[in-house]
Protein backbone atom coordinates (compact mmCIF):
# COMPACT_ATOMS: atom_id res chain seq x y z
CA UNK A 1 0.00 0.00 0.00
CA UNK A 2 1.55 3.20 -0.82
CA UNK A 3 2.08 5.79 2.13
CA UNK A 4 0.17 8.58 3.18
CA UNK A 5 2.60 11.23 1.77
CA UNK A 6 2.54 9.38 -1.94
CA UNK A 7 -1.57 9.44 -2.06
CA UNK A 8 -0.73 13.21 -1.27
CA UNK A 9 1.66 13.45 -3.83
CA UNK A 10 -0.96 11.79 -6.48
CA UNK A 11 -3.93 13.92 -5.03
CA UNK A 12 -1.92 16.82 -5.83
CA UNK A 13 -0.79 16.00 -9.19
CA UNK A 14 -4.79 15.26 -10.58
CA UNK A 15 -5.53 18.57 -8.54
CA UNK A 16 -3.05 20.29 -11.06
CA UNK A 17 -4.09 18.52 -13.42
CA UNK A 18 -7.58 19.63 -13.69
CA UNK A 19 -6.93 23.46 -12.81
CA UNK A 20 -4.73 22.92 -16.30
CA UNK A 21 -7.35 21.72 -18.78
CA UNK A 22 -9.93 24.09 -17.11
CA UNK A 23 -12.00 25.51 -19.75
CA UNK A 24 -15.48 27.08 -20.61
CA UNK A 25 -18.24 24.29 -20.17
CA UNK A 26 -19.30 24.94 -23.91
CA UNK A 27 -15.72 24.71 -25.02
CA UNK A 28 -15.87 20.57 -23.29
CA UNK A 29 -18.79 19.82 -25.03
CA UNK A 30 -17.41 21.18 -28.34
CA UNK A 31 -14.49 18.80 -27.87
CA UNK A 32 -15.65 16.13 -26.49
CA UNK A 33 -18.79 16.18 -29.10
CA UNK A 34 -16.79 16.14 -31.75
CA UNK A 35 -14.32 13.49 -30.97
CA UNK A 36 -17.82 11.20 -30.36
CA UNK A 37 -19.29 11.88 -33.74
CA UNK A 38 -15.95 11.42 -35.44
CA UNK A 39 -15.59 7.66 -33.47
CA UNK A 40 -19.42 6.73 -34.17
CA UNK A 41 -19.72 8.25 -37.99
CA UNK A 42 -16.52 5.56 -38.33
CA UNK A 43 -18.04 2.76 -36.98
CA UNK A 44 -21.46 3.87 -38.84
CA UNK A 45 -19.29 3.89 -41.76
CA UNK A 46 -17.52 0.13 -41.21
CA UNK A 47 -20.98 -1.33 -40.55
CA UNK A 48 -22.73 0.41 -43.30
CA UNK A 49 -20.29 -0.28 -46.00
CA UNK A 50 -19.90 -3.25 -45.10
CA UNK A 51 -16.35 -3.42 -46.18
CA UNK A 52 -13.66 -1.70 -45.39
CA UNK A 53 -13.57 1.93 -47.64
CA UNK A 54 -10.03 1.66 -49.74
CA UNK A 55 -8.27 5.52 -49.04
CA UNK A 56 -4.70 4.98 -50.41
CA UNK A 57 -4.88 7.86 -52.62
CA UNK A 58 -5.67 10.15 -49.32
CA UNK A 59 -3.38 8.42 -47.05
CA UNK A 60 -0.38 8.76 -49.81
CA UNK A 61 -1.24 12.92 -50.14
CA UNK A 62 -1.44 13.53 -46.64
CA UNK A 63 1.62 11.44 -46.05
CA UNK A 64 3.54 13.29 -48.71
CA UNK A 65 2.45 16.66 -47.68
CA UNK A 66 2.69 16.16 -44.02
CA UNK A 67 6.26 14.82 -43.84
CA UNK A 68 7.41 16.28 -46.67
CA UNK A 69 6.60 19.94 -46.01
CA UNK A 70 6.85 19.70 -42.30
CA UNK A 71 7.78 16.66 -40.47
CA UNK A 72 11.14 16.41 -42.78
CA UNK A 73 12.11 20.24 -42.92
CA UNK A 74 12.14 20.30 -39.16
CA UNK A 75 14.48 16.88 -38.62
CA UNK A 76 16.70 18.00 -41.85
CA UNK A 77 17.47 21.71 -39.69
CA UNK A 78 17.37 19.89 -36.21
CA UNK A 79 20.58 17.72 -38.36
CA UNK A 80 22.07 20.99 -39.41
CA UNK A 81 22.38 22.39 -36.04
CA UNK A 82 23.76 19.43 -34.25
CA UNK A 83 27.00 21.72 -33.62
CA UNK A 84 27.20 24.15 -31.21
CA UNK A 85 25.68 27.19 -32.04
CA UNK A 86 28.60 29.58 -33.02
CA UNK A 87 28.95 32.78 -30.95
CA UNK A 88 30.33 36.36 -32.02
CA UNK A 89 33.68 37.59 -30.36
CA UNK A 90 32.96 40.87 -28.41
CA UNK A 91 32.73 44.03 -30.11
CA UNK A 92 32.85 47.44 -27.83
CA UNK A 93 29.47 48.63 -27.09
CA UNK A 94 28.50 51.32 -30.02
CA UNK A 95 25.31 50.35 -31.46
CA UNK A 96 22.51 52.33 -30.17
CA UNK A 97 19.06 50.59 -28.99
CA UNK A 98 15.79 51.84 -28.82
CA UNK A 99 14.08 48.62 -26.63
CA UNK A 100 10.07 48.74 -26.91
CA UNK A 101 7.78 46.40 -24.84
CA UNK A 102 4.20 46.59 -25.83
CA UNK A 103 1.60 46.08 -23.57
CA UNK A 104 -2.31 46.67 -22.68
CA UNK A 105 -3.21 45.98 -18.82
CA UNK A 106 0.07 44.45 -18.18
CA UNK A 107 0.64 45.71 -14.65
CA UNK A 108 1.33 42.06 -12.98
CA UNK A 109 3.98 40.98 -15.32
CA UNK A 110 5.45 44.62 -17.10
CA UNK A 111 8.28 44.80 -14.32
CA UNK A 112 9.30 41.23 -16.12
CA UNK A 113 10.86 43.34 -18.91
CA UNK A 114 10.95 46.91 -17.61
CA UNK A 115 13.39 45.47 -14.76
CA UNK A 116 15.45 43.61 -17.10
CA UNK A 117 16.01 46.03 -19.66
CA UNK A 118 17.07 48.89 -17.70
CA UNK A 119 19.82 46.69 -15.80
CA UNK A 120 21.45 45.36 -19.06
CA UNK A 121 25.29 44.94 -19.00
CA UNK A 122 25.44 47.80 -21.24
CA UNK A 123 26.17 51.01 -21.45
CA UNK A 124 22.72 53.32 -20.57
CA UNK A 125 23.83 56.13 -22.61
CA UNK A 126 23.81 53.58 -25.44
CA UNK A 127 19.60 52.75 -25.34
CA UNK A 128 16.41 53.88 -24.18
CA UNK A 129 13.42 51.75 -22.67
CA UNK A 130 9.91 52.59 -23.75
CA UNK A 131 6.78 50.77 -22.73
CA UNK A 132 4.43 50.92 -25.49
CA UNK A 133 0.91 51.13 -23.40
CA UNK A 134 -1.97 50.05 -26.03
CA UNK A 135 -4.74 51.69 -24.33
CA UNK A 136 -4.06 50.15 -20.84
CA UNK A 137 -6.72 51.21 -18.24
CA UNK A 138 -4.91 49.53 -15.33
CA UNK A 139 -1.21 50.57 -13.09
CA UNK A 140 0.42 49.32 -16.45
CA UNK A 141 1.89 52.88 -17.40
CA UNK A 142 2.24 53.62 -13.30
CA UNK A 143 4.60 50.69 -12.60
CA UNK A 144 6.31 51.71 -15.94
CA UNK A 145 7.06 55.07 -14.79
CA UNK A 146 7.87 54.49 -10.98
CA UNK A 147 10.58 51.52 -12.28
CA UNK A 148 11.93 54.03 -14.76
CA UNK A 149 10.73 53.05 -18.32
CA UNK A 150 8.77 55.73 -20.67
CA UNK A 151 5.66 55.37 -22.03
CA UNK A 152 4.24 56.03 -24.99
CA UNK A 153 0.37 55.95 -24.97
CA UNK A 154 -1.10 54.14 -28.20
CA UNK A 155 -4.41 53.21 -29.17
CA UNK A 156 -4.56 50.13 -31.68
CA UNK A 157 -8.55 50.03 -31.63
CA UNK A 158 -8.38 46.53 -30.93
CA UNK A 159 -6.58 45.63 -33.51
CA UNK A 160 -3.64 44.80 -31.02
CA UNK A 161 0.10 44.69 -31.34
CA UNK A 162 1.20 45.24 -34.94
CA UNK A 163 -0.85 48.84 -34.99
CA UNK A 164 0.73 49.75 -31.51
CA UNK A 165 4.05 49.41 -32.69
CA UNK A 166 3.51 50.81 -36.41
CA UNK A 167 2.03 54.46 -34.26
CA UNK A 168 4.99 54.12 -31.81
CA UNK A 169 7.46 53.78 -35.11
CA UNK A 170 5.86 56.67 -36.40
CA UNK A 171 6.65 58.78 -33.38
CA UNK A 172 9.75 57.48 -32.23
CA UNK A 173 12.33 56.89 -35.35
CA UNK A 174 13.78 59.68 -37.06
CA UNK A 175 12.12 58.63 -40.50
CA UNK A 176 14.44 56.31 -42.54
CA UNK A 177 17.42 57.86 -41.44
CA UNK A 178 17.39 56.80 -37.84
CA UNK A 179 20.31 54.98 -37.34
CA UNK A 180 19.40 53.13 -34.39
CA UNK A 181 18.36 49.34 -33.56
CA UNK A 182 14.78 48.39 -32.39
CA UNK A 183 14.42 45.62 -29.73
CA UNK A 184 10.99 44.51 -29.59
CA UNK A 185 10.59 42.23 -25.81
CA UNK A 186 6.65 41.55 -24.82
CA UNK A 187 5.69 42.62 -21.30
CA UNK A 188 5.74 39.22 -19.81
CA UNK A 189 9.53 38.48 -20.95
CA UNK A 190 12.69 38.46 -18.89
CA UNK A 191 15.54 39.35 -20.82
CA UNK A 192 19.09 38.19 -19.93
CA UNK A 193 21.38 40.97 -18.64
CA UNK A 194 23.60 40.38 -21.97
CA UNK A 195 21.09 40.54 -24.38
CA UNK A 196 21.73 43.93 -25.67
CA UNK A 197 25.70 43.78 -25.54
CA UNK A 198 25.23 40.03 -27.32
CA UNK A 199 22.91 42.09 -30.50
CA UNK A 200 25.65 44.65 -30.20
CA UNK A 201 28.61 41.74 -31.42
CA UNK A 202 26.21 40.28 -33.64
CA UNK A 203 25.43 43.35 -35.36
CA UNK A 204 29.34 44.44 -35.29
CA UNK A 205 30.61 41.32 -36.99
CA UNK A 206 28.97 41.38 -40.01
CA UNK A 207 26.19 42.89 -42.09
CA UNK A 208 23.12 41.71 -40.22
CA UNK A 209 20.25 44.59 -40.18
CA UNK A 210 17.61 41.94 -38.81
CA UNK A 211 18.61 39.74 -35.57
CA UNK A 212 16.75 36.90 -33.67
CA UNK A 213 17.42 36.00 -29.88
CA UNK A 214 17.40 32.77 -28.29
CA UNK A 215 13.72 32.47 -26.76
CA UNK A 216 13.59 29.81 -23.15
CA UNK A 217 10.86 29.72 -20.88
CA UNK A 218 10.31 31.53 -17.50
CA UNK A 219 8.11 29.02 -15.92
CA UNK A 220 8.87 25.94 -17.12
CA UNK A 221 8.88 24.18 -13.84
CA UNK A 222 5.07 25.22 -13.38
CA UNK A 223 3.10 22.00 -14.02
CA UNK A 224 2.57 19.61 -16.97
CA UNK A 225 1.56 22.00 -19.50
CA UNK A 226 4.13 24.24 -19.31
CA UNK A 227 7.06 21.59 -19.19
CA UNK A 228 6.23 20.48 -21.82
CA UNK A 229 5.86 23.65 -24.03
CA UNK A 230 9.10 24.70 -21.88
CA UNK A 231 10.87 21.15 -23.64
CA UNK A 232 9.07 22.36 -27.46
CA UNK A 233 10.37 25.74 -27.26
CA UNK A 234 14.05 25.10 -26.23
CA UNK A 235 14.11 22.35 -29.01
CA UNK A 236 13.26 24.60 -31.17
CA UNK A 237 15.33 27.53 -29.82
CA UNK A 238 18.46 24.61 -30.02
CA UNK A 239 17.95 23.09 -33.21
CA UNK A 240 15.20 24.17 -35.66
CA UNK A 241 15.86 28.04 -35.90
CA UNK A 242 19.55 27.61 -35.58
CA UNK A 243 19.06 24.89 -38.17
CA UNK A 244 16.81 26.99 -40.48
CA UNK A 245 20.11 29.78 -40.41
CA UNK A 246 22.67 27.01 -41.16
CA UNK A 247 20.93 25.10 -43.98
CA UNK A 248 19.40 28.71 -45.49
CA UNK A 249 21.20 31.58 -44.04
CA UNK A 250 17.84 33.08 -42.48
CA UNK A 251 16.01 31.73 -39.60
CA UNK A 252 12.17 33.12 -38.28
CA UNK A 253 11.23 36.23 -36.34
CA UNK A 254 9.76 34.69 -33.38
CA UNK A 255 7.61 37.44 -31.87
CA UNK A 256 9.46 38.27 -29.13
CA UNK A 257 13.52 39.09 -28.35
CA UNK A 258 13.87 40.47 -31.57
CA UNK A 259 16.05 43.67 -32.79
CA UNK A 260 15.57 44.94 -36.29
CA UNK A 261 17.36 48.04 -37.68
CA UNK A 262 15.24 51.46 -37.39
CA UNK A 263 15.41 52.29 -41.17
CA UNK A 264 13.94 48.78 -42.38
CA UNK A 265 10.98 48.87 -39.63
CA UNK A 266 9.97 52.09 -40.65
CA UNK A 267 10.12 51.48 -44.32
CA UNK A 268 8.28 47.50 -44.25
CA UNK A 269 6.58 47.92 -41.29
CA UNK A 270 3.55 49.51 -43.33
CA UNK A 271 3.11 46.63 -45.49
CA UNK A 272 1.79 44.24 -42.18
CA UNK A 273 -1.66 43.66 -42.60
CA UNK A 274 -2.34 40.90 -40.18
CA UNK A 275 -2.24 40.10 -36.16
CA UNK A 276 0.94 37.97 -36.36
CA UNK A 277 3.68 40.30 -37.35
CA UNK A 278 6.43 38.33 -36.41
CA UNK A 279 5.39 35.68 -38.97
CA UNK A 280 4.70 38.41 -41.88
CA UNK A 281 7.99 40.58 -41.56
CA UNK A 282 9.62 37.61 -41.96
CA UNK A 283 9.25 37.21 -44.96
CA UNK A 284 8.95 41.19 -45.78
CA UNK A 285 12.35 41.31 -45.35
CA UNK A 286 14.38 39.22 -47.84
CA UNK A 287 11.22 39.17 -49.98
CA UNK A 288 11.53 43.28 -50.47
CA UNK A 289 15.45 44.21 -49.51
CA UNK A 290 16.94 41.09 -49.55
CA UNK A 291 17.34 41.04 -45.60
CA UNK A 292 17.82 37.38 -43.73
CA UNK A 293 17.14 37.18 -40.22
CA UNK A 294 19.99 36.04 -38.27
CA UNK A 295 20.32 33.70 -35.70
CA UNK A 296 21.87 34.99 -32.16
CA UNK A 297 21.73 32.00 -29.83
CA UNK A 298 23.66 33.98 -26.84
CA UNK A 299 20.84 37.55 -26.86
CA UNK A 300 18.19 35.00 -24.58
CA UNK A 301 14.61 36.46 -23.48
CA UNK A 302 12.66 34.15 -21.44
CA UNK A 303 9.27 34.03 -22.12
CA UNK A 304 5.89 32.93 -19.67
CA UNK A 305 3.85 30.37 -21.44
CA UNK A 306 0.02 29.20 -20.09
CA UNK A 307 -0.64 27.41 -17.31
CA UNK A 308 -4.11 26.30 -18.55
CA UNK A 309 -4.68 24.40 -21.52
CA UNK A 310 -7.65 26.68 -22.75
CA UNK A 311 -5.99 29.75 -23.19
CA UNK A 312 -2.81 27.84 -24.59
CA UNK A 313 -5.75 26.63 -26.99
CA UNK A 314 -6.71 30.30 -27.46
CA UNK A 315 -3.14 31.92 -28.04
CA UNK A 316 -2.91 29.23 -30.57
CA UNK A 317 -5.79 29.66 -32.29
CA UNK A 318 -5.18 33.24 -32.33
CA UNK A 319 -1.76 32.52 -34.29
CA UNK A 320 -2.85 30.22 -36.65
CA UNK A 321 -5.55 32.77 -37.72
CA UNK A 322 -2.83 35.28 -38.24
CA UNK A 323 -0.53 32.68 -40.40
CA UNK A 324 -3.30 31.75 -42.63
CA UNK A 325 -3.98 35.32 -43.42
CA UNK A 326 0.02 35.92 -43.98
CA UNK A 327 -0.54 32.75 -46.55
CA UNK A 328 -2.89 33.89 -48.45
CA UNK A 329 -1.24 37.50 -49.07
CA UNK A 330 2.44 36.29 -49.27
CA UNK A 331 2.61 32.27 -50.35
CA UNK A 332 2.30 33.15 -54.11
CA UNK A 333 4.67 35.98 -54.02
CA UNK A 334 7.49 34.17 -51.99
CA UNK A 335 7.06 30.90 -54.39
CA UNK A 336 6.85 33.06 -57.30
CA UNK A 337 10.10 34.87 -56.58
CA UNK A 338 11.90 32.67 -54.72
CA UNK A 339 12.15 30.33 -58.34
CA UNK A 340 12.76 33.31 -60.25
CA UNK A 341 15.80 34.92 -58.32
CA UNK A 342 16.80 31.07 -57.28
CA UNK A 343 16.09 31.97 -53.78
CA UNK A 344 16.09 29.46 -51.51
CA UNK A 345 15.19 31.40 -48.22
CA UNK A 346 11.58 32.35 -50.20
CA UNK A 347 10.77 29.13 -51.46
CA UNK A 348 11.37 27.73 -47.87
CA UNK A 349 9.17 30.80 -46.47
CA UNK A 350 6.45 29.97 -48.57
CA UNK A 351 6.43 26.20 -47.86
CA UNK A 352 6.24 27.39 -43.96
CA UNK A 353 3.50 29.69 -44.61
CA UNK A 354 1.77 26.29 -45.81
CA UNK A 355 2.16 24.96 -41.57
CA UNK A 356 -1.25 25.27 -40.92
CA UNK A 357 -3.17 23.33 -43.41
CA UNK A 358 -0.08 20.71 -43.59
CA UNK A 359 -0.75 20.46 -39.71
CA UNK A 360 -4.66 19.91 -39.99
CA UNK A 361 -3.77 17.04 -42.77
CA UNK A 362 -1.49 15.77 -39.67
CA UNK A 363 -4.59 15.83 -37.84
CA UNK A 364 -6.47 13.92 -41.09
CA UNK A 365 -3.80 11.43 -40.93
CA UNK A 366 -4.55 10.36 -36.92
CA UNK A 367 -8.28 10.10 -38.54
CA UNK A 368 -7.04 8.03 -41.25
CA UNK A 369 -4.88 5.21 -39.04
CA UNK A 370 -7.73 5.77 -36.61
CA UNK A 371 -10.53 4.14 -39.13
CA UNK A 372 -7.94 1.59 -40.36
CA UNK A 373 -7.65 0.58 -36.43
CA UNK A 374 -11.73 -0.24 -36.39
CA UNK A 375 -11.36 -1.55 -40.21
CA UNK A 376 -13.61 1.10 -41.62
CA UNK A 377 -10.23 2.34 -44.22
CA UNK A 378 -7.86 0.42 -45.64
CA UNK A 379 -4.64 1.21 -48.02
CA UNK A 380 -3.06 -0.71 -49.91
CA UNK A 381 0.71 0.00 -52.01
CA UNK A 382 4.23 0.25 -50.64
CA UNK A 383 3.20 1.98 -47.40
CA UNK A 384 2.00 -0.85 -46.41
CA UNK A 385 5.07 -3.38 -46.74
CA UNK A 386 6.43 -4.27 -42.89
CA UNK A 387 9.74 -2.17 -43.83
CA UNK A 388 7.89 0.83 -45.21
CA UNK A 389 5.87 1.14 -41.27
CA UNK A 390 9.14 0.42 -39.62
CA UNK A 391 10.73 3.18 -41.39
CA UNK A 392 7.99 5.83 -40.79
CA UNK A 393 7.48 4.63 -37.10
CA UNK A 394 11.17 5.73 -36.89
CA UNK A 395 11.15 9.17 -38.20
CA UNK A 396 7.47 9.45 -36.33
CA UNK A 397 9.33 8.75 -32.56
CA UNK A 398 12.49 10.90 -34.19
CA UNK A 399 10.13 13.68 -34.61
CA UNK A 400 7.36 13.44 -32.02
CA UNK A 401 9.74 12.39 -28.83
CA UNK A 402 14.01 12.31 -29.93
CA UNK A 403 13.65 15.57 -31.30
CA UNK A 404 12.55 17.05 -28.22
CA UNK A 405 14.68 14.88 -25.80
CA UNK A 406 17.69 15.66 -27.66
CA UNK A 407 17.18 20.05 -28.21
CA UNK A 408 16.31 19.98 -24.39
CA UNK A 409 18.77 17.85 -23.03
CA UNK A 410 21.77 19.20 -24.97
CA UNK A 411 20.30 22.78 -23.48
CA UNK A 412 19.48 22.24 -20.51
CA UNK A 413 21.95 19.19 -19.13
CA UNK A 414 18.45 17.75 -17.61
CA UNK A 415 18.04 14.83 -20.03
CA UNK A 416 16.18 12.05 -17.85
CA UNK A 417 13.47 15.40 -17.05
CA UNK A 418 13.59 15.56 -21.32
CA UNK A 419 12.41 12.21 -21.59
CA UNK A 420 9.00 12.95 -19.17
CA UNK A 421 8.82 16.66 -20.97
CA UNK A 422 8.88 15.46 -24.07
CA UNK A 423 5.97 12.98 -23.30
CA UNK A 424 4.30 16.21 -21.86
CA UNK A 425 5.11 17.86 -25.01
CA UNK A 426 3.22 15.45 -26.71
CA UNK A 427 0.06 15.37 -24.90
CA UNK A 428 0.16 19.53 -24.94
CA UNK A 429 0.75 19.71 -28.77
CA UNK A 430 -2.37 16.96 -29.27
CA UNK A 431 -4.71 18.92 -26.89
CA UNK A 432 -3.94 22.64 -28.15
CA UNK A 433 -2.86 22.85 -31.40
CA UNK A 434 -5.16 20.20 -32.53
CA UNK A 435 -8.52 22.23 -31.83
CA UNK A 436 -6.59 25.54 -32.67
CA UNK A 437 -5.87 24.83 -36.04
CA UNK A 438 -9.19 23.58 -36.93
CA UNK A 439 -10.91 26.68 -34.84
CA UNK A 440 -8.62 28.94 -36.73
CA UNK A 441 -9.97 27.63 -39.92
CA UNK A 442 -13.44 29.27 -39.45
CA UNK A 443 -11.67 32.71 -38.14
CA UNK A 444 -8.67 33.04 -40.77
CA UNK A 445 -10.88 36.12 -41.67
CA UNK A 446 -10.38 38.08 -38.90
CA UNK A 447 -8.10 40.45 -38.83
CA UNK A 448 -8.32 41.46 -34.93
CA UNK A 449 -6.46 40.91 -32.09
CA UNK A 450 -8.74 37.65 -30.99
CA UNK A 451 -7.12 36.89 -27.74
CA UNK A 452 -5.17 38.81 -25.03
CA UNK A 453 -2.85 36.11 -23.58
CA UNK A 454 -3.70 36.73 -19.61
CA UNK A 455 -0.21 36.35 -17.36
CA UNK A 456 0.02 35.20 -14.01
CA UNK A 457 3.67 36.81 -12.58
CA UNK A 458 3.60 38.33 -8.96
CA UNK A 459 3.40 42.24 -8.58
CA UNK A 460 6.74 43.99 -9.23
CA UNK A 461 9.48 43.15 -6.64
CA UNK A 462 10.71 45.79 -5.08
CA UNK A 463 14.41 45.23 -6.02
CA UNK A 464 16.06 44.44 -9.47
CA UNK A 465 15.99 41.10 -10.12
CA UNK A 466 18.66 38.94 -12.62
CA UNK A 467 17.97 35.28 -13.87
CA UNK A 468 20.61 32.79 -13.79
CA UNK A 469 20.10 30.86 -17.51
CA UNK A 470 22.60 28.29 -16.93
CA UNK A 471 21.71 26.88 -13.49
CA UNK A 472 19.15 24.99 -14.44
CA UNK A 473 19.06 22.28 -12.50
CA UNK A 474 19.21 24.76 -9.44
CA UNK A 475 17.19 27.24 -10.99
CA UNK A 476 14.60 26.30 -13.91
CA UNK A 477 12.99 23.21 -12.63
CA UNK A 478 11.40 24.73 -9.96
CA UNK A 479 9.98 27.32 -11.30
CA UNK A 480 10.88 30.86 -10.13
CA UNK A 481 13.54 29.60 -7.51
CA UNK A 482 16.07 31.08 -10.15
CA UNK A 483 15.07 34.41 -9.42
CA UNK A 484 17.41 36.55 -7.40
CA UNK A 485 18.47 39.64 -6.17
CA UNK A 486 21.51 41.27 -7.49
Amino acid sequence: MAPHGGYETMGRALRDFAASVRMPPAAIAVLGGSGLTLAAGLVFLHHALGRPLDVSWLYYLDFVAVFGLYVGPTLFYAAAALRQPRTFPPHPPQIRFLCLIPARNEERVVHNAVLSLLHQDYPRSLYEVYVISDGSTDRTDEIARQLGARVLRTDSGGRGKPQALGEAFDRLLDGGRDPRYVCIVDADNRVDPRFLAEMNNAICAGDNRCLQGFRDVLNGGDNWLTKGLWATMIASSRLYYPGRFRSLGNTLICGSGWCCQAGLLWKYWPLIQTQTEDVELSSLLPLHAGVGIRWVPAARVYDEQPQNLWIAIRQRQRWMTGHMRVAGRLFWPCLREGIRRRDLRLVDLAAFYLMPFVANLGTVQLLLLGGMRLGAFTVHGPLTHPVAIWCVNVIAVLYVFAYQIYGFGRETGLWARGVLYSLYAAVAAFLAWTPALVWACFTFPRNDWIFQTPHVAAAAPPAPVRFHPRSYPRARVGGRRGLQAP
